[in-house]
C-alpha cells in the first residue's frame, strides 16, 4: 500500500522548501522593518472561540476541522491567525497600544482544493491593535507593497472597499439578510455574474438582485468612484463614514508612494464576517490566480471575547499563490540547495582529511558536504551535480602535500588550484559572481 498526503495537503521537498523559506523570510524581514513584533498561538483552539458568531461566519464555520480530545473537549484547528490573536489581545489588556504583531504559521480549512487554494496552508499576518486611524491601513498596505517588491513583483494593484459602504448598498436596495447576500457576492469572481445573479434572485428577487449588481459594478480611480458613490448613497450615515475612511486612506497612501496602485471597487467583499470597515486585496496583473494579499479592519472582534472593543486592522499574504506565481514566471533566481561546496575524497586514504577540511570550511561559515556513502570520484560528482551544489573541492594525497586544492565551479566547469583560505574567500563571494 502506497500512502499519499491527505487531500488538500502537500509534501515539500528541499528545492520547494528553499523557495518557500525565501518568501517567508522576505515577508518576515518586511514585518520587522515596519515595527511588527513576532507572536505565535496554538494550532488548535476552543471550538466555541472559532465558531462564535461574528468570528469567521457560517461559511468558514462549516470549513473548520472539528474534533473532540480524550477529555471530550470540543476543539478545532485554527482557520486563520486573526481570531486566535484577537483572543490573546482580549486576554492581555495591558499590552501597550498600538500593539503591532506579526505571525507566520499553518492554518486549516476544509475547502475544495484548486489552483492556489489548499486545505492546509501557510498564512503570514501583520496586525495593528488599538488605533482607529486610517494611517494604520495605509501602513499595512505599504508594508505589503514593500514585501512584494522585495520578492520581485512589479505589476500589481490594490482594490479597496469598505464594509460600511457595502452595508449601505444593501440597505439602499432593501436587502433583509445581508450576511447571506455578502457570502454570495464574495463568490463573484469565482462563480461569475450569472450564477451570482441567480443566487441573489432566489434570496431577494430579480429586480433587487439586478439593482444591487449594477451598483457594485462601480469601480475605478478613488475620486471618481467616491463621487459616484455619494450620488447614490449620500445621506446614509454608514455610507458617509465609509467614504470618509476611504478618502483618508487614499490621502495617507500618498505619503507611502502607493496611491498610484489604488482603485476602489464596490464589489470587493472579503468573506469573513468579522470585517467592519475598510477592506482591500492585492492582485498581480499577470496572473489569473486571484489575490496574493489582502486585509481589512475588524473593530468589533476583540470585543466579542472581552466585552471591551479594541480597534484592529491587519493583512495577510497568500503564500501558496505567491509561490505558484513566482515558480510559473521564473522569478526564483537562487540555488536549489543551501550547500555551497562538496568536498570530494579522491581516495579512501584522504576521506578523513576531506572531513577535516569540510569542518574547517563550516567553521568559517560555508555550508559544506562530504561523501558519506564511500563512493568513487565519479559517483561523488554525480551527486554534487544532481543536487545543484555550485562548487566541488578535490582532496587527494598530492593536493594535501602541496596544500593547494582543485576547486571546480560546477556552473561553468572551470577549475583552479588554490589554497584553503583562497577557497573560503572565493566561495563566500560566489552568491554574486563566479570564482
Amino acid at each position: 500500500m502506497q500512502f499519499q498526503p491527505p487531500k488538500g495537503t502537500r509534501d515539500f521537498l528541499p528545492e520547494d522548501m528553499i523557495a518557500r523559506k525565501f518568501i517567508l523570510e522576505t515577508i518576515e524581514k518586511t514585518f520587522q522593518k515596519f515595527g511588527f513584533q513576532p507572536m505565535d498561538t496554538p494550532a488548535f483552539e476552543d471550538w466555541q472561540l472559532l465558531s462564535k458568531k461574528g468570528s469567521g461566519g457560517e461559511a468558514i464555520k462549516n470549513e473548520i476541522y472539528y474534533f473532540r480530545d480524550k477529555s471530550d473537549r470540543e476543539l478545532g484547528l485554527r482557520f486563520d491567525l486573526t481570531v486566535p490573536t484577537a483572543r490573546v489581545v482580549a486576554s492581555n489588556p495591558q499590552l501597550p497600544k498600538p500593539f503591532k504583531r506579526y505571525q507566520i504559521g499553518k492554518v486549516w480549512r476544509y475547502d475544495n482544493p484548486q489552483a492556489g487554494r489548499f486545505r492546509e496552508f501557510t498564512q503570514t499576518d501583520a496586525d495593528i491593535f488599538g488605533s482607529k486611524k486610517m494611517a494604520c491601513e495605509a501602513e499595512c498596505m505599504a508594508a505589503a507593497v514593500y514585501a512584494l517588491k522585495q520578492l520581485g513583483f512589479r505589476d500589481f494593484s490594490i482594490r479597496l472597499n469598505n464594509r460600511k459602504i457595502l452595508n449601505a448598498l444593501l440597505e439602499f436596495t432593501g436587502i433583509k439578510n445581508p450576511a447571506e447576500v455578502l457570502r454570495v457576492l464574495d463568490k463573484l469572481e469565482k462563480t461569475g455574474e450569472n450564477e451570482v445573479l441567480r443566487q441573489l434572485t432566489n434570496i431577494a428577487g430579480e429586480k433587487t438582485a439586478k439593482k444591487l449588481l449594477s451598483l457594485i459594478k462601480i469601480s475605478g480611480q478613488p475620486k471618481t468612484v467616491l463621487l459616484k458613490g455619494r450620488k447614490v448613497l449620500g445621506g446614509i450615515k454608514t455610507a458617509e463614514e465609509g467614504f470618509f475612511e476611504l478618502e483618508e486612506i487614499t490621502k495617507e497612501s500618498e505619503t507611502y508612494g502607493i496611491s498610484g496602485r489604488l482603485s476602489i471597487d464596490f464589489s470587493l467583499v472579503r468573506g469573513l464576517d468579522y470585517y467592519t470597515g475598510p477592506i482591500y486585496e492585492i492582485s498581480a496583473k499577470s496572473a489569473a490566480i486571484g489575490s496574493i494579499a489582502g486585509g481589512g479592519r475588524y473593530d468589533s472582534l476583540i470585543g466579542l471575547y472581552s466585552g471591551k472593543p479594541i480597534p484592529a486592522t491587519g493583512f495577510s499574504f497568500g503564500v501558496e499563490r505567491i509561490c505558484e506565481i513566482m515558480k510559473n514566471e521564473g522569478m526564483f533566481k537562487f540555488q536549489k540547495t543551501y550547500t555551497k561546496i562538496f568536498v570530494v575524497s579522491v581516495s579512501d586514504k584522504t576521506r578523513k582529511d576531506a572531513m577535516e577540511i569540510a569542518e574547517k570550511l563550516r567553521s568559517r561559515g560555508i555550508e559544506t558536504e562530504t561523501d558519506l556513502m564511500g563512493r568513487d570520484i565519479r559517483k561523488q560528482m554525480e551527486y554534487a551535480n544532481s543536487t545543484g551544489i555550485p562548487f566541488a573541492l578535490f582532496v587527494g594525497e598530492k593536493e594535501l602535500k602541496e596544500k593547494k586544492f582543485t576547486l571546480k565551479d560546477m556552473r561553468t566547469g572551470k577549475e583552479k588550484k588554490i589554497k584553503i583560505e583562497e577557497i573560503i574567500t572565493c566561495v563566500l563571494k560566489s552568491n554574486s559572481q563566479h570564482c
